[in-house]
């Protein structure tokens, strides 16, 4: 068998080898006689035709041979060179296609499909720029050609014309008479009007498509995407709810239901959110237990404290480290101030987590045991909250906050020493300065019932030095100008106070204060809104009817 293939193989050749002579030898005999008249137009015309046949057969690399032979002989034969130049084109040598084109055009500068293979040569090389000159100068001539057209469009694309590509695109469009075309088109150019941020011209295009294909999928989503960018989120959700008509994909169908529960959360619709991620744990391949996750933190967010943590305290058990579900069911009772429920989850992660949760753990635990001291506080048991203070040391003794909220407690019980101690050293543990200005307040306050004026002026001035806007920084000031009868600038401190915060209600309460003696109609304006704010404050109740009293 593989001798008779090789005997064929030989056997072509062989014709193919006597095919080329036979030519060859034609035009060698017609070229070589002496005459010039019907001789030479008889092979001009015998040369054409087999050049033709041969292409029209593929033959392309025997018209590259027999076309370049003749033109030897006879170089102004155009029509053979548009073969030749044709032929290398096919032949994928682009650069001696594009050497023969230039020749062509020489002679017929308006020779369009010549000069659309020169055009198709470049693109083929990538030398756009040069495809776009070629094309420019085809269209002001074939603005009907849906090739032409096409072409030109592409190449604006791809050399990031975008407004170029979309005029042409437009015109385009004008042209097509099949659906799928012009839904191509459609596509294209909605993505390229996004590019721009041409937002309205993108929705057009997309609407146009959904004319022909209203269920088409992709598009549907991508018009979803362009609503978000447009923050128009109310039609983002119809189109979701429209495609839960006709998707079947379960990728699609996850993807469609993640968008709806992320809008109804932002929206705090979390009854909504809850009845979307329902559905989407009946789609095979969803997250299920991320899913269950999140309708636990929605139940919670709607105070469904049971139905939260009932969930939470199922996927505690499913998971084998479970670090983020324990840390969120922990912080779920800390939230419902069951402090020592809290304490035994995060100890139970301790003994599984690794060294950085661990870390993170810790430090959790610390922040729970300042709440439950402040807790503590709230409801007046003192040693219960210097009992959690002390135990919040053992997992974070830097935290700055244990010593802050120790030196609260002791201003309570007015042990005003021990508290100045214990916010220096909350100041000295506050390495970034996050919580500096709360503490610094806190310092002049302490430093005030103590009667050290000049510390409460240094810790107050500190404070408006790194937050010149502290509503409570400028409120004291006031308080501390007015102690020292500076009234012109405690006005100022308690009007600056009142700028940054409106309902800073002391700050107004100690401003009607001043104006009683030069402007008592400001002050009663001030002491109606104190009390309009809070109708129990019994100090601006009285004052305003000492006011209305002394005027009769």
């Amino acid at each position: 068998m593989n001798d008779f293939n090789i005997i064929l193989i030989s056997a072509a050749f062989l014709l193919a080898a006597l095919a080329i002579y036979v030519l060859y030898a034609i035009i060698m005999y017609q070229g070589g006689k002496g005459g010039n008249g019907n001789e030479l137009q008889l092979s001009t015309k015998n040369i054409l035709e087999q050049v033709k046949v041969l292409f029209d057969k593929g033959e392309y690399a025997l018209v590259q041979l027999l076309a370049t032979k003749y033109l030897d002989r006879v170089p102004s034969h155009q029509e053979v060179r548009k073969y030749l130049a044709k032929a290398y084109f096919k032949d994928s040598k682009f650069n001696n296609s594009i050497k023969h084109c230039l020749e062509i055009l020489k002679k017929e500068p308006n020779s369009l499909d010549t000069r659309q293979l020169l055009g198709d040569c470049y693109i083929k090389k990538q030398m756009l720029g040069k495809a776009i000159k070629e094309y420019e100068a085809i269209f002001d001539y074939k603005s009907h050609d849906k090739v032409v057209v096409r072409t030109l469009a592409e190449l604006y694309r791809d050399t990031e014309q975008l407004y170029s590509s979309i005029s042409v695109y437009n015109i385009l469009v004008e042209l097509l008479e099949n659906n799928d075309d012009i839904a191509a088109v459609q596509s294209i150019l909605a993505e390229l009007n996004e590019e721009i941020k041409d937002y309205p011209a993108a929705y057009e295009a997309y609407k146009t498509r959904l004319g022909i294909y209203p269920t088409d999928v992709e598009t549907n989503q991508k018009l979803v995407e362009l609503y978000i960018k447009l923050n128009n989120h109310q039609k983002a959700i119809e189109t979701l709810l429209y495609m839960l008509s006709f998707v079947t994909d379960n990728k699609v169908l996850i993807w469609v239901y993640e968008h709806l529960v992320e809008f109804y959360v932002q929206t705090e619709e979390y009854e909504k959110a809850i009845e979307f991620s329902n559905k989407q744990l009946e789609v095979q391949g969803s997250d299920k237990f991320k899913i269950q996750q999140d309708i636990a933190s929605f139940n919670l967010k709607l105070n469904n404290f049971d139905a939260g943590i009932s969930i939470l305290e199922d996927l505690v058990m499913m998971s084998q480290n479970g670090y983020e579900v324990t840390t969120e069911l922990a912080q779920a009772y800390i939230d419902l101030k069951q402090f020592d429920k809290a304490l035994e989850k995060y100890k139970a992660l301790l003994d599984k987590a690794t060294q950085k949760e661990a870390k993170d753990v810790r430090v959790a635990i610390c922040d729970m045991y300042i709440k439950w001291a402040i807790y503590c506080v709230e409801n007046e048991q003192f040693d219960e909250s210097y009992k959690h203070l002390n135990e919040a040391v053992e997992y974070n003794p830097l935290n700055p906050e244990i010593y802050y909220q120790r030196a609260l407690n002791n201003i309570a019980q007015k042990n005003y020493t021990t508290a100045v101690e214990l916010i220096q050293r909350a100041l000295e543990y506050d390495k970034f300065n996050d919580y500096h200005a709360k503490y610094l307040v806190t310092l002049a306050e302490a430093h005030h019932y103590l009667g050290n004026f000049f510390e409460e002026k240094k810790a107050l001035n500190d404070l408006l030095r790194i937050d010149e806007k502290n509503p409570m920084g400028l409120y004291r000031s006031g308080l501390m100008y007015v102690a020292q009868h500076d009234t012109k600038s405690a006005e100022e401190c308690f009007k600056r106070a009142l700028e940054y915060d409106p309902d800073l209600i002391q700050a107004k309460y100690n401003l009607a204060l001043l104006y009683e003696s030069n402007n008592r109609d400001k002050a009663k304006a001030l002491y109606m809104e104190v009390l309009e704010a809070d109708p129990t404050f019994e100090e601006a109740r009285n004052a305003l009817a000492d006011l209305a009293s002394s005027e009769y």
